[in-house]
């Protein structure tokens, strides 16, 4: 393992939504990387993560941003299309490498970078930071200790409304986060692409099966059902996903923008434009539900658990499971959120000096675009698409 008396160089390539809420206030709060250098096409928001995160070199040029001395690993936060040439363009420098999911456009274009971070040597990680939210960690906790036994079932419920009304709805402050989503053709999806990923890699990563096969309908409801036009709503707004894994394990992922439920632990929401996440698992020996505030809150998400033996035994029914407080403090991101990103650099950093580490690696993004791309084409074919056993070389 590589010992190191000092932090790791990092530099960010994308300071927009992701990076000035959550990868950027991560690194500021941590000790395990130093913030070297920035790289942005857009000057003023350069200009606006100097301020909030001190004097460091702000490039709008990828040659500079690369010579910056110092520089050891880089954090990918662009839009999906950029992707592949911005990682290889820091792999081939050497650099270990952090992408936003997903990855990349295409399996294809995943494997390409699985195959260079092998040939040089260095970390390609993928952004699913869920896995380091305290409230997943404590559920896997949970599943490992054999609480509900074998899972066979999930079911996930993540939707907002913010589509049907956005000038009153969409939070101040994250528009242009949400609009290059519905309106930029070279992104290569919507609200599938967004967000099947994150429940796929958390099974992976909770029980270690890999999917078979999903069946996926989609909708533009935007532009079928509400009028806009085709160029203000270039993808789907809503999905309904069923991901069939190794071991008879079921996963069904219903998301979108144009509409929600109520969720069933808070029974709140936390604004005008909130976002509602929760789901459930059924195990041989009981059930566990999570019920998720949006991502950037401070505040845990809640747990509860019906465990067979209590329940037949002791006539116990549902309980929550106890979370220690979050650690807040003033102004965004906190508490959860901030523990979240934390969690995820951490990792990063054990990685790249040869520690255990749980951070998703190539092969876990390249499985995640898989599936992304068969539930394209069972939506389009409306046949269950069988994914690779196969999807190139691990990392």
């Amino acid at each position: 393992m590589i010992q190191r008396s000092s932090p790791i160089g990092l530099g960010v390539i994308g300071v927009g939504m992701a990076s000035m809420t959550a990868h950027l206030p991560a690194v500021a709060a941590g000790d395990r990387f130093e913030l070297v250098a920035l790289l942005d096409r857009d000057r003023d928001m350069l200009a606006a993560a100097v301020a909030r995160f001190g004097e460091v070199p702000a490039h709008t040029d990828l040659g500079a941003f690369l010579a910056t001395p110092g520089l050891d690993a880089v954090v990918v936060a662009t839009p999906p299309d950029s992707h592949l040439d911005l990682a290889l363009a820091c792999i081939d420098r050497g650099l270990h490498t952090l992408v936003e999911k997903p990855m990349a456009r295409s399996v294809a274009e995943c494997g390409r970078l699985v195959e260079r971070a092998k040939a040089q040597r260095v970390v390609l990680a993928v952004g699913h930071e869920k896995r380091f939210h305290p409230t997943m960690a404590r559920l896997a906790q949970l599943l490992a200790d054999g609480q509900i036994g074998q899972p066979f079932y999930c079911g996930v419920h993540w939707a907002a409304s913010v589509k049907l009304d956005p000038a009153n709805l969409v939070p101040a402050g994250y528009e242009r986060g949400y609009r290059w989503r519905w309106e930029d053709p070279s992104v290569g999806g919507g609200i599938v692409q967004d967000h099947l990923p994150h429940y796929l890699d958390l099974l992976r990563h909770w029980t270690g099966s890999e999917p078979e096969g999903v069946y996926a309908r989609t909708m533009n409801v935007a532009r079928d059902r509400l009028g806009w036009s085709a160029e203000a709503s270039q993808w789907e707004d809503f999905g309904l996903c069923v991901v069939r894994f190794g071991g008879g394990l079921l996963l069904r992922l219903e998301t979108g923008v144009v509409g929600r439920s109520i969720s069933p632990i808070w029974s709140l929401g936390s604004g005008s434009g909130e976002w509602t996440e929760y789901g459930y698992l059924l195990g041989t020996r009981g059930q566990i539900v999570f019920d998720l505030l949006p991502w950037d809150s401070s505040e845990n998400g809640r747990l509860a658990v019906w465990r067979l033996d209590a329940a037949t035994r002791d006539q116990i029914g549902w309980s929550y499971v106890e979370q220690p407080e979050p650690s807040r403090r003033a102004g965004p991101p906190s508490g959860a959120s901030l523990a979240m990103f934390q969690g995820q650099l951490a990792a990063f950093a054990d990685a790249i000096e040869g520690a255990p580490s749980a951070i998703a690696r190539g092969r876990d993004g390249t499985v995640a675009v898989a599936l992304v791309e068969a539930a394209y084409e069972s939506s389009a074919t409306g046949r269950e698409v069988e994914i690779p056993a196969s999807l190139g070389v691990s990392s």
